[in-house]
């Protein structure tokens, strides 16, 4: 399971504007409540969902693949690491410690 922590407290609508930006008009990017989001490349079985977990100082996204079982492990490897990076390059990476 792909994660980032980004510095600062996002919102999951911040987090879609800049997965929106980032990946483009072919990835739909969905806010769900206050701790999740849904990333799909339209026209494929692709899905991903991504947890934000806020304590205040950062933001840890873990992105997982979805699907059924055989998409979910190609999902898994393919558009969660797509989403995870474009989660760093958008939004910025909080340093290693």
């Amino acid at each position: 399971m792909p994660s980032a922590t980004i510095p600062g407290a996002i919102t999951p609508q911040q987090a879609a504007d800049a997965l929106k930006a980032q990946l483009g008009d072919r990835y739909t990017v969905t806010p769900r409540g206050d701790k999740s989001l849904a990333v799909k490349h339209t026209g494929t079985l692709a899905f991903a969902t991504v947890h934000l977990n806020r304590d205040g100082n950062a933001t840890t996204f873990r992105v997982h693949g979805s699907g059924l079982i055989i998409n979910r492990i190609v999902n898994e490897f393919g558009l969660a690491r797509t989403v995870t990076e474009a989660l760093k390059e958008s939004l910025g990476s909080a340093p290693a410690r």
